[in-house]
Parts: C-alpha cells; structure tokens; sequence
C-alpha cells in the first residue's frame, strides 16, 4: 500500500477528531457555523459528483477513450439504487449525514436550552438508558461510511481526491451531531470516543475491502462508483434544498459558489477538462 493512500486514510480518522475536540466538553456546536460547514460540504459532493466522480465512470484516465456501450445502463441504475440506499439509510440515521439531528428529546432539549427553559426527559427515548436512537444511527453511518469508500482508491492506486475531499468535508458535520447526540445521552468520554472510531475507520475500511476483496472488473467498479455518486447526489440534494428559503443569505450562495469552484480545481478535474 502506497503512502498517499495511508495517508488519506489518516485524513479521514484525524479529520474527524480534530473537528470534534472543537466542541467543547457537554456543549452543542454552534449551529450557524455547523449549517455553514454543511452547505459547503454539500455543495462540494454535489460538483464533485458531475465533474469528477462521473467523468471517472465514463471515461476512466483517458480522456478519448469510452467504457463499454452496455455498461451506460448499468451505470444509471446502480445511481438510482444509491440514491434509494441512501433514503433508507436515513430511516436510521435520521438526517444526520446532512447535519441534523431529527431525534425529538434531543431537539427539545436544545430549544430548552437556547430558550433557558426547563426541559425534563421523556421515558422511551434518548435520555432513557434502554431505549435511545444511537444503535440505529451508528448502524446506518456505517454502512453510509463503507459505502461512499468503497471507490475512493481506484484498483490502480490512484485516489479520487474529489470524492476524498468530499468525504472529509462531509464527516464533519455528521460527527458534531454524533457528539451533540452523545452529550444529550449522557455519554461519557471513552464510549463517546469508541463510537467516534469505529465511524471514522469504516470509509478506510470500504476501501480496503474494495481493493483486496472485490474482484478487479471494470464494469463492477463502475457500478460501486455509480452506488456511490447517487448516496452523494441524495445527501448533497438534501443539505442543499433542505434549508429554509426564507433564510437563505448571500453567505450560503457565496459558499456553495466556492464550492464548486474547489471542487473544479480539486486534482484529478484538470486530468479530464482542460483548465481554461
């Protein structure tokens, strides 16, 4: 294994770690600046999707040079299947692959605190220890995380530095909602940290799996990249559209017209267009 590699592995564990020490012990993160790391991380999977990671499909390394005819098909459906995994994915997750957090216990508790109410815990959910939404959660981010590694090394050794930078992005706000839903359960530092590791090793996992387990077919790595681009379509959409248009400001079109422009000039688009 090459030292790029192991080091985008590292990127993705480190990254989510240093983003989460950011939190402070028992607080939530700020929601402004959360909502801003979502949008542009959205919006970076989502630019990323059409002028990387799909060009990647059709045309490989060379630029003139075309996948099979009968793969086109193939292609197109394994997005429509991704973007189906990923709707049921969220009947775990509940959101939190676009920063949210849908748990009702949990939201109330926060408005509680951003209104300086009092909030008492409701038996059967979150603050209960029996019953609380975090196995489903944990369930569903990780099967989310192996997936969208799966084709972030290329059976060549390259790495998809759109798709990686993307998922780096993209881990961040997922993991502060992790801890937000943590702290509401009263967890403490080495479970919260346990849990936090075994999500930050599954999209380095995908990938090893990928790479020493699947089979080195051209038309099965199309397919697992075309499985991923629709989970990256689905999330991206949602983190996109499902903000209040009512609030919408300068700053998120400024951030999501940076995006693009990043995820433009991410290494490995120049390969297929041309830099103007």
């Amino acid at each position: 294994m090459t030292t790029p590699i192991i080091l985008s592995y590292l990127l993705i564990v480190v990254g989510i770690v240093v983003w989460v020490s950011l939190v402070p012990s028992g607080k939530h993160a700020n929601p402004k600046l959360l909502n801003y790391i979502t949008v542009f991380g959205g919006a970076f999977l989502l630019a990323s999707c059409f002028i990387n990671l799909v060009p990647h499909i059709f045309l490989g390394e060379d630029p003139f040079r075309f996948v099979t005819p009968g793969i086109h098909f193939k292609v197109a459906a394994s997005v429509m299947i991704g973007f189906l995994i990923q709707l049921l994915l969220e009947q775990l997750t509940r959101g939190a692959e676009h920063g949210h957090n849908h748990c009702p216990c949990c939201e109330e508790e926060h408005d509680a605190e951003e209104h300086h109410h009092a909030h008492h815990p409701h038996p059967g959910h979150c603050h209960n220890n029996k019953v609380h939404p975090v196995t489903g959660l944990m369930i569903g981010l990780c099967i989310h995380a192996f997936l969208e590694g799966m084709p972030m090394v290329g059976l060549d050794g390259d790495i998809h530095q759109g798709l990686l930078y993307g998922i780096v992005l993209h881990n961040i706000p997922i993991a502060l909602v992790m801890v937000s839903l943590f702290i509401n359960n009263r967890y403490g530092f080495w479970r919260s940290f346990l849990l936090l590791s075994v999500f930050a090793v599954m999209t380095p996992l995908g990938s090893l799996c990928n790479l020493y387990l699947m089979p080195e077919n051209e038309t099965l790595q199309c397919i697992i990249m075309g499985v991923v681009v629709g989970i990256l379509l689905h999330v991206s959409v949602s983190i996109l559209f499902d903000h209040d248009h009512n609030n919408f400001s300068f700053v998120k079109l400024l951030l999501i017209i940076i995006a693009f422009v990043a995820a433009y000039f991410t290494p490995g688009c120049p390969e297929i267009y041309p830099i103007f």
